[in-house]
C-alpha cells in the first residue's frame, strides 16, 4: 500500500502540510499508473481551507482504491476561530438602545480589525424554500451569509419574538400571488414573467406595531414565516409598519398568498438583541454583537465565511473519505460526483447549505453525523429510470438531526432521487419539516428511526413522495416512527408517510407509528400498499389513524399538466415500464375528473390500530369493483400496557399480522 501524511507545519519524505499538496502527490502517482492501494492519513489538527477539488486525475480503481483518512480529530473549517478575550463591552450610544440585561450582558468585536471583509459576511439574502426575491431587480437570494456558532450551536440573529412565533391578523392587500386566495391560479408562464410585484399588506396586533415604531429604523429588518400553508416558508424586507393602522408591509409578496394568523417572527433588529444566544451584525462597519450565553473565555466561537464547498469531487471515482469533521461553509458542505465514492464515519456541522450532495452511481454515506445544517443532510441521485438500472447507492446508519434550521420546509435529511437507492438504520430527529423525500423507482427505506420532525409544519410527513405517477416500486418498510407533533395549526395535519397528488405505486409495511398524529394519507394514487402496520396512541391533535381519499386537483391530470411532464420523461409505454407498472397505461384511460383522481389497485390490510382514531377514507367508495381497492382486516382496539406489546401479542390480536423485526430497527451497533 502507497502511504501519504498531511501534518500541520511539516513536508518531505512522503509528509505534507496540506490536504492539497497530499492530493497532488497522489495525483502524479495515479498518472503513473497504480499499482496499490493508496492511503493519505490526515493527522490530528484544525485545518482551514478555502475549499479543496479533485477531479478524475486523483480517482482510484476497483483493486486499486484511494482512502483519505483522519489520524485522530481532524477538523476542516472554512471559517474562522474568535478569541472570547477580543470581545469588549458596548458603548454608551449602544447600550442606550438595549434593553434590560442585554445593557451590561452584550458584547461586541470589531471584524474588520482581523482582515474580515464585507464579502467574507455577505449580505442579508432571501431564505426560505418558497421566496419569491428572485422576482425582484436587485435582492440578494444567494450567497448565505456568515453565521456565528459557540460551542457548536447556531447563534440565532436578533429577534422578535425571541422565540416562537407572532400571528398576523387580517389582510389589507394581497400582492399578486401564483394562487391569491380563493381565486384561481394564476398562469404560471405569465407569472414567471412578472417582475417586481406589489408586496402584501397584513394587520398585526397593536403591541407588536408600537414596540417596532421604537427600533430605530427598518433598514435592515426583515420577517420570517409562513405566510398561507404551514409547508411554504419564506422571508422578506419589511418596507413599513404603521403604528396607528397597525399595518405591516412586506416587499416581497407571498407565493400563494396570505392568511389570518399566519406565523411570523421580525429579525436582524439591533433594538431586539435581548436573550442569550443572539447577535447581530452591523455590515457598514463590521461590527458583531452577541449576547453570550455562556462564558465566552472557554468558548469555542466559529464564523463561517467560506462560500463554496468545503469538498467538491468532480467525476471522481473509487475514492472514500473517513473520519475528518466539516464546517465553516455557507454552502453545501460535500458536493460529489461519480462512482464508488465513500464518506464514512465523518462529522458535518454548522454549515448553512447542505451536508453531503451525490450524484453517480455505486456511492455510499455511512455511519455519519450530521447537525445543525441550514439547509438537508444528504441528498444522493443516481440509476436509470429508463431502462430501471439500480444506482447501487447505500445511505446508513446515520444520525442525521438538528437541520434546516434556516430553509425550514422540504429539506430532508435524506433526500433520494433516482432507482434502487436503499436508506437504512439511520436515526433522524429535530427538524421543522420533512425527514425523507423520494421519487424515482425501486427504492428502499427501510429499518429506520425517526421522530421529533415536522415540528413546525401542517399538511406534511416524515416521509414524503408526490405528484408523479411514474414513481413507482418503492418500499417503505420496518421503520420506527414515535413522537411526531407539530407547534403549528393543523389543518390538514401531519403524517409519518405521505404519498401525494396522485403518486404512483408504493409499499408500506411492517411500520411501527407511535404517539404520531396520523400514520399514513393515500392521496389519490395507484397501487398503494398499506400492511402489516402497527399505529399506537393518538396525540392531542390526532383526527384520524390513516386517511384515505381522492385528489382534489384533477385539472393536473390533464394533457400539459403536471403529471403529463411526469410521464414524459420516462418511456412509460416501452416493453419494460409496461411488464412492471402495467397499471400506469390502465390509469391514463380513465377520465381525470370522475375516476382518475380516485385511488385504484390500493391495499389498507392487516394493520393493528391502538388506542387511535379510526380509518378515515374520503370521496369515494373504495368498494367500487372498478377501483380494485381493498381495505379490510384492520383492527382498532384499546390496550392498557402498549409496553407489553409483543409479536405474539399482536398475532393474537390479529392472527394474520407478519412479524416486526423490531430488534433490526435503528441505529447498528
Amino acid at each position: 500500500m502507497a502511504e501519504f501524511y498531511v501534518r500541520k507545519n511539516a513536508s518531505g519524505n512522503g509528509v505534507f502540510s496540506t490536504l492539497e499538496d497530499a492530493r497532488d502527490a497522489v495525483r502524479a502517482l495515479i498518472a503513473e499508473g497504480l499499482t496499490e492501494p493508496v492511503t493519505v492519513t490526515v493527522e490530528a489538527g484544525e485545518y482551514r481551507t478555502s475549499g479543496i477539488v479533485f477531479d478524475a486525475r486523483d480517482s482510484g480503481t476497483k483493486d486499486c482504491p484511494v482512502t483519505y483518512r483522519a489520524g485522530g480529530e481532524v477538523l476542516f473549517n472554512g471559517g474562522m476561530t474568535l478569541n472570547g478575550a477580543d470581545f469588549e463591552p458596548v458603548n454608551e450610544e449602544e447600550r442606550a438602545c438595549l434593553h434590560g440585561d442585554a445593557k451590561e450582558k452584550v458584547v461586541r468585536i470589531d471584524l474588520t480589525k482581523f482582515g474580515v471583509t464585507a464579502a467574507d459576511w455577505g449580505a442579508l439574502c432571501a431564505i426560505g424554500t418558497y421566496s419569491t426575491a428572485d422576482k425582484y431587480d436587485g435582492a440578494v437570494t444567494s450567497p448565505m451569509w456568515c453565521e456565528l456558532f459557540v460551542n457548536d450551536r447556531r447563534m440565532e440573529i436578533a429577534r422578535y419574538p425571541d422565540a416562537g412565533y407572532l400571528h398576523t391578523l387580517e389582510p389589507v392587500r394581497e400582492g399578486k400571488a401564483l394562487e391569491p386566495t380563493g381565486q384561481p391560479r394564476n398562469d404560471p408562464s405569465e407569472w414567471g414573467k412578472l417582475r417586481n410585484p406589489l408586496g402584501d399588506i397584513r394587520k398585526i396586533d397593536a403591541d407588536t406595531a408600537k414596540r417596532a415604531a421604537g427600533w430605530k429604523s427598518l433598514d435592515g429588518v426583515w420577517c420570517f414565516g409562513y405566510p398561507k400553508y404551514g409547508w411554504a416558508d419564506m422571508a422578506s424586507p419589511v418596507d413599513r409598519i404603521d403604528p396607528e393602522t397597525c399595518e405591516m408591509e412586506t416587499r416581497y409578496v407571498s407565493l400563494y398568498g396570505i392568511r389570518e394568523h399566519a406565523p411570523y417572527y421580525f429579525y436582524n433588529v439591533f433594538e431586539e438583541l435581548d436573550a442569550p444566544g443572539e447577535w447581530f451584525l452591523d455590515r457598514e462597519t463590521g461590527m458583531l454583537y452577541l449576547y453570550p450565553d455562556c462564558d465566552l473565555a472557554s468558548a469555542q466561537i466559529n464564523l463561517s465565511l467560506l462560500t463554496e464547498n468545503l469538498v467538491r469531487f468532480e467525476n471522481v471515482s473509487h475514492v472514500t473519505l473517513r473520519g475528518f469533521t466539516f464546517t465553516g461553509t455557507r454552502s453545501d458542505a460535500l458536493e460529489m460526483s461519480g462512482d464508488n465514492l465513500a464518506v464514512e464515519n465523518c462529522t458535518v456541522k454548522n454549515i448553512a447549505g447542505n451536508a453531503i450532495r451525490i450524484r453517480g452511481r455505486n456511492c455510499r454515506v455511512e455511519g455519519c453525523d450530521i447537525h445543525h445544517t441550514g439547509r438537508g443532510g444528504v441528498s444522493i441521485d443516481g440509476g436509470d429510470r429508463a431502462t430501471l438500472t439500480p444506482s447501487g447507492h447505500l445511505v446508513t446508519n446515520n444520525h442525521i438531526h438538528h437541520i434546516a434550521e434556516i430553509f425550514r420546509t422540504y429539506q430532508p435529511a435524506v433526500s433520494m432521487s433516482g432507482v434502487g437507492i436503499v436508506c437504512s438504520h439511520n436515526c433522524i430527529h429535530d427538524s421543522a419539516h420533512m425527514a425523507i423525500g423520494f421519487g424515482g423507482n425501486e427504492n428502499i427505506i427501510e429499518y429506520n428511526e425517526i421522530y421529533e420532525v415536522c415540528q413546525i409544519a401542517d399538511d406534511s410527513s416524515a416521509i414524503y413522495a408526490g405528484r408523479n405517477y411514474t414513481v413507482c416500486g418503492n418500499v417503505v418498510r420496518c421503520n420506527f416512527f414515535h413522537d411526531m407533533k407539530s407547534d403549528a395549526d393543523n389543518h390538514i395535519g401531519i403524517f409519518g408517510m405521505y404519498c401525494d397528488d396522485n403518486l404512483g405505486s408504493c409499499t408500506m409495511e411492517k411500520n411501527i407509528f407511535l404517539r404520531c398524529q396520523s400514520a399514513l394519507l393515500l392521496h389519490g394514487g395507484h397501487d398503494m400498499v398499506f400492511a402489516n402496520n402497527l399505529v399506537i396512541d393518538a396525540c392531542p391533535k390526532s383526527q384520524y389513524s390513516l386517511r384515505f381519499h381522492r385528489y382534489g386537483y384533477w385539472d393536473s391530470l390533464l394533457p400539459g399538466g403536471t403529471h403529463a411532464q411526469g410521464l414524459a420523461q420516462v418511456p412509460w409505454q416501452g416493453e419494460l415500464w409496461s411488464e412492471k407498472y402495467p397499471h400506469i397505461a390502465e390509469y391514463l384511460t380513465w377520465d381525470p375528473e370522475t375516476e382518475q383522481c380516485i385511488p385504484h389497485y390500493c391495499r389498507l390490510v392487516n394493520n393493528i390500530i391502538i388506542n387511535h382514531k379510526p380509518i378515515d377514507v374520503r370521496g369515494f367508495d373504495w368498494r367500487d369493483e372498478r377501483l380494485h381497492d381493498l381495505v379490510e382486516n384492520n383492527i382498532e382496539v384499546q390496550v392498557d400496557d402498549i409496553h407489553a406489546l409483543t409479536n405474539e401479542k399482536l398475532r393474537e390480536l390479529l392472527p394474520e399480522f407478519e412479524e416486526i423485526p423490531f430488534e433490526k430497527i435503528g441505529l447498528l451497533k
